[in-house]
């Protein structure tokens, strides 16, 4: 799917009934026309989004951040040296399985719900009361497809309050918001495919905050044009408008994950170095230098011996 550029005004919110201004208050579905699903380079992202009556995750396929083939940014800084290919990204930080003739069934992974620094309280620490939003999740396709099936959870800071909240998607329909979460929460997520209606793939997300015990299932859902050539464990800046700036947060642990491809379960590290991204999130000034990590927003760390568990760094909010 790497081809032309991506506009920053292609996307638009439908019109939509909310109740109130916070998170806490709104739990359903926003339609979104998403921005097109297209790889390759992208134009500079507008100043910033206009206010919108209440937040919801904006999800997007992974946005590379050069028109070069994957894996040929080996020198980007942080990159470990053996058992992953190395790219960068305007969107994702983590890790991608992918190979075209691999057609994945489950993904699986825990996390804790990353602390918004600086945060009292409801209050963040947002001197410009904008929309900065940080996005954590597990989900199949999206790295070189035009969908995405997942499912995660958000620390956002929405003009000034602190919002924590979970969610799924179905890429490019829009996100549906499941229950709010707290800083420190347990998560547990899964997705998966659970076959064809009239040729059509079918899949359901399952998102559980082990703290609090609230768990959402998604409806089964078709996804037209859904391949399941990858599985990934995200960190992600969203997409509205341009790109929202990523809200700093603690560090991001993601453990447990695995995935399953024609029924083998594996690790991240179980696929082999060629079909193991390594995925550093960068912004648009970042210059590929082999030594800086300057206009980085987010560093994956190395996967543990285990190749299930990895942590990943914020950097800096981007533009």
């Amino acid at each position: 799917m790497r081809g032309g550029g991506l506009s920053t005004n292609a996307i638009k919110l439908w019109p939509i009934v909310a109740v109130g201004l916070l998170v806490v208050s709104i739990f359903g579905v926003m339609a979104v026309v998403s921005p097109t699903a297209s790889h390759g380079n992208v134009s500079a992202p507008s100043p910033g989004p206009a206010a919108l009556p209440s937040l919801t995750h904006f999800g997007h396929t992974m946005i590379p951040a050069t028109a070069s083939p994957k894996g040929s940014t080996s020198n980007a800084p942080g990159c470990p040296t053996s058992g992953v290919t190395c790219d960068v990204s305007y969107n994702w930080a983590g890790y991608a399985v992918y190979k075209s003739t691999y057609r994945f069934t489950k993904i699986s992974g825990d996390w804790t719900v990353p602390t918004i620094t600086g945060a009292s309280g409801t209050t963040c620490p947002d001197a410009q009361t904008t929309w900065d939003s940080n996005s954590v999740w597990i989900g199949l396709d999206g790295f070189n497809t035009g969908t995405v099936e997942q499912t995660g959870t958000s620390s956002d800071c929405f003009y000034g309050t602190a919002q924590y909240y979970a969610w799924y998607e179905f890429y490019p329909s829009g996100s549906v918001l499941a229950f709010p979460v707290k800083a420190g929460d347990a998560i547990k997520a899964t997705v998966t495919y659970t076959g064809t209606t009239a040729g059509v793939p079918q899949f359901k997300t399952t998102v559980t905050d082990t703290t609090s015990t609230a768990t959402k299932t998604s409806p089964t859902t078709g996804v037209t044009g859904a391949l399941r050539e990858s599985a990934e464990w995200i960190d992600e800046s969203p997409y509205y408008n341009g790109f929202l700036g990523l809200t700093q947060v603690g560090q991001i642990k993601f453990t447990s994950a695995t995935a399953v491809n024609n029924s083998v379960t594996g690790s991240i590290s179980h696929w082999g170095s060629t079909n193991v991204y390594w995925l550093l999130s960068i912004d648009f000034n970042y210059v590929l230098t082999g030594a800086s990590l300057s206009w980085a927003k987010a560093e994956p760390a190395a996967t543990t011996s285990s190749g299930k568990d990895f942590t990943v760094a914020w950097i800096s909010e981007g533009p």
